[in-house]
């Protein structure tokens, strides 16, 4: 090739970068675009919800606002027990909520406000979004807004819609019913009763209550999807009824003695267990060392003693001990404290 040709070549190729380039930056503005739409429209039907905590269990969530009238969709959690819910809006008005209903298998809320509220997400009864779709989550994961701060956004995609039942014990069911697998890390504090949108701004679900594994340490990301939620508003769903007259904390126990040489952050070994009391029923053994209660890991003695201030009277929960090189799984209910 003469010098001409190089030159034509060597021309035409920059001219291809160049509008490579300059497709990939509006490929990128485009995609920008959606997102902040998505966001700007879904920010004002948000919700901040805030109630009691216990030990390390977080005392806030997410919501969303499903009517005109006020009715906040969230979901559930110790947040829901103390003496009275309160709800922040999009502006930074906050209200206290009435608590309609609650359902145990979709782990759902249904809180009420007594405030006008033109925006809120409309609730099919038709599954929206595909595997592959991309979607948007927005949550107030962690409290980053406790005012008139916009919630967190993440960008995800639809991996699976699929159903799905599980349990930390008998009567304490983790999650049961249709869900959305969705690729973003949406399982954190504070952010389950969040919004998943599509780009368009159409309700996909809410972000799902964590459903954590203590013993692979993995957890799951996923929404319940729109017709779940609309069935549940509606009063159409199977749904038990749980709302429970607010009590004041009971001190409870297992009737388990700990080892408390050398301080609190010593790990949680049971030194004797108490004849008669449920840790004599479920067959706990002196030196098996509590690893988790009801979910939450149990690294020391000061974590076992927050663990307890969480549980309820004669309402069974699984724990992990650690007995030798076995780990023994055993389901207990805590009683009140003698």
């Amino acid at each position: 090739m003469n010098r001409f040709g190089w030159r034509i070549a060597i021309l035409v190729g920059c001219a291809l970068q160049i509008t490579g380039n300059q497709l990939a930056v509006a490929q990128q503005k485009s995609q920008s675009s959606f997102v902040n739409r998505a966001i700007s429209k879904s920010q004002p039907k948000m919700a901040k919800v805030f109630g009691a905590s216990a030990g390390k269990v977080e005392g806030f969530a997410t919501g969303i606002i499903v009517s005109k009238d006020g009715l906040i969709l969230s979901s559930q959690g110790v947040f829901l027990d103390g003496r009275q819910v309160k709800v922040v809006l999009a502006d930074g008005a906050e209200h206290i909520a009435t608590i309609l209903k609650r359902d145990r298998e979709t782990q759902l809320s249904l809180l009420k406000i007594q405030a006008d509220t033109p925006n809120f997400f409309e609730l099919s009864a038709e599954s929206v979004g595909e595997k592959g779709d991309w979607v948007i989550a927005l949550s107030n994961a962690f409290k980053v807004a406790d005012k008139d701060e916009p919630v967190s956004a993440m960008l995800g995609v639809i991996s699976l819609r699929t159903t799905m039942e599980a349990r930390l014990t008998k009567r304490d069911v983790a999650y049961r019913g249709e869900l959305i697998l969705i690729d973003a890390i949406t399982s954190n504090p504070g952010a389950s009763g969040g919004a998943v949108v599509t780009p368009d701004g159409k309700l996909v679900g809410i972000v799902g209550k964590i459903i954590n594994s203590s013993e692979t340490n993995t957890r799951l990301n996923y929404a319940v999807p729109s017709p779940v939620l609309k069935a549940f508003v509606d009063g159409k769903a199977s749904v038990t009824s749980d709302v429970k007259p607010v009590m004041e904390r009971q001190d409870v126990e297992f009737g388990i003695v700990l080892f408390k040489l050398g301080g609190r952050n010593n790990p949680a070994y049971i030194d004797r267990v108490v004849r008669g009391s449920p840790a004599a029923q479920a067959k706990l053994k002196s030196d098996d060392m509590i690893v988790s209660i009801a979910g939450e890991k149990i690294g020391n003695l000061k974590d076992y003693a927050e663990s307890l201030k969480s549980l309820r009277p004669e309402e069974e929960v699984l724990m992990i001990v650690k007995r030798g090189v076995e780990m023994v799984r055993v389901r207990i209910a805590p009683r009140l404290k003698k």
